[in-house]
């Protein structure tokens, strides 16, 4: 399955003639042409993309940041990795259907792609990028037979399946996962509540969910949400809950309509209530559920309080909400690196606001975007626009861990294989 078609060969230019060839008629116009995914890319970019013949250069590689960033124990540099993007047409239309939630598209058609397609089958960014989609959907036995498949058509080492283990030692202590839920919590963008789902299925520790990027709801999306959130209180998650109050403030006025305004929305309403320990106005409002619904009242079990004893939930409006610093103030003060997770999305994604703030400190901005899940289309664009902000103050960003999935959406709108890194003892 294909999202667009081949950009057909070019042609000579119109009224030029060739010498010593003969007139010929010209076939009556077919209609418009199919569109490849690069010119949608290059006109949302407002520019002109061209695919170059090479290829990405292959090696040892891991799939986080495959053949791209090369980790090491005591890293004291960064080099700039100049490789080609290895793009081609069935990597990009798969990029483009990854960006937009269809998973299991995008792998089908990678997979046809490594096998029929002759471009996808000499790219190796394509095949590092089927190897992603694997790994996110669990499956070892296709990921060790595409191995297989790999070492043949490459004669270099696949990457390495790798174990979600939970972390341990100093790394745990330090801890700390940022995840950006935005856009609408349906049952249709399963991709917004990704990262957290994540987060809560490893119990990451000292992990903060920012919800202001939440556009609207619907009765399976505020179930899950609540849901999420009750495990995590249930297995006493150090989380913090930031920025709610636009989601609560939809939620007043779905609660307002009683019965009408739907259990999803009571569920997630009180569930809030207990992150902000607001006990008072839990147990009245459990009544009124219990009436409402016909059902026994929910519990009052209260979330575990974070390392400082603060209140698990950090808002802008709340006046008792203890003030957490800013992501990037935070990374200023420990690392030259910014670490970024959770999904991007839409315009204006919280994670370009912590690149700025990281970035008006320094002169070269790394961000590690390994745990980030996800970044749409239009996110791709909004990043796109911030690097030319940094690089019109002569700055430079670097990144470092993108999966090749995400990569691959990230060269095809516009960004340089220069700003991707390795780091190097």
């Amino acid at each position: 399955m294909v999202l667009f078609g081949k950009t057909p060969a070019k042609k000579s230019p119109a009224g030029r003639s060739v010498p010593g060839a003969k007139a010929a008629s010209r076939p009556a116009a077919a209609g418009p042409r199919p569109v490849s995914a690069r010119e949608l890319a290059a006109a949302a970019a407002g520019r002109r993309a061209g695919k170059s013949g090479a290829f990405e250069p292959i090696g040892d590689t891991s799939l986080r940041g495959a053949s791209i960033i090369d980790w090491s124990t005591a890293p004291s540099a960064i080099e700039v990795q100049e490789a080609n993007p290895g793009l081609c047409d069935v990597l990009e239309n798969a990029a483009l259907m990854f960006a937009s939630g269809q998973d299991g598209a995008a792998r089908t058609l990678l997979e046809q792609g490594v096998q029929a397609d002759a471009e996808a089958r000499q790219s190796a960014l394509a095949w590092l990028a089927l190897f992603d989609l694997m790994q996110r959907a669990g499956d070892r036995n296709a990921f060790d037979q595409l191995a297989m498949q790999y070492v043949l058509q490459f004669e270099s080492s696949a990457p390495s399946w790798e174990k979600a283990a939970p972390e341990t030692g100093e790394g745990a202590a330090q801890g700390g996962g940022y995840i950006a839920v935005a856009g609408e919590l349906s049952a249709a963008n399963a991709p917004a509540l990704e990262g957290l789902r994540r987060a809560v299925g490893s119990s990451v520790p000292r992990a903060r969910v920012d919800l202001a990027g939440l556009g609207g709801f619907d009765e399976a999306g505020a179930r899950e949400l609540a849901e999420l959130l009750g495990r995590a209180r249930r297995q006493r998650m150090a989380l913090t809950v930031q920025r709610p109050e636009k989601l609560q403030s939809a939620l007043e006025a779905a609660v307002a309509r009683g019965r009408d305004g739907g259990e999803g929305a009571w569920l997630l309403a009180l569930e809030l209530l207990q992150w902000r320990r607001e006990q008072a106005k839990f147990d009245e409002r459990a009544l009124e559920f219990a009436v409402a619904f016909e059902v026994s009242p929910p519990s009052w079990e209260p979330p575990a309080a974070g390392a400082d004893g603060a209140s698990a939930v950090a808002g802008d409006a709340a006046p008792t909400a203890v003030a957490t610093p800013s992501r990037a103030a935070e990374a200023a003060d420990e690392s030259d690196v910014l670490d970024l997770a959770g999904t991007m999305a839409g315009a204006a994604p919280p994670q370009l606001a912590e690149i700025e703030q990281f970035g008006a400190l320094r002169d070269v901005v790394t961000v590690d975007m390994s745990a980030v899940e996800r970044v749409d289309f239009v996110a791709a664009g909004a990043l796109l626009n911030v690097i030319a902000r940094l690089e019109g103050r002569h700055k430079a960003l670097q990144i470092v861990g993108a999966t090749p999935i995400v990569r691959a959406l990230l060269l095809l709108i516009g960004a340089s294989p220069r700003h991707f890194v390795r780091k190097v003892s």
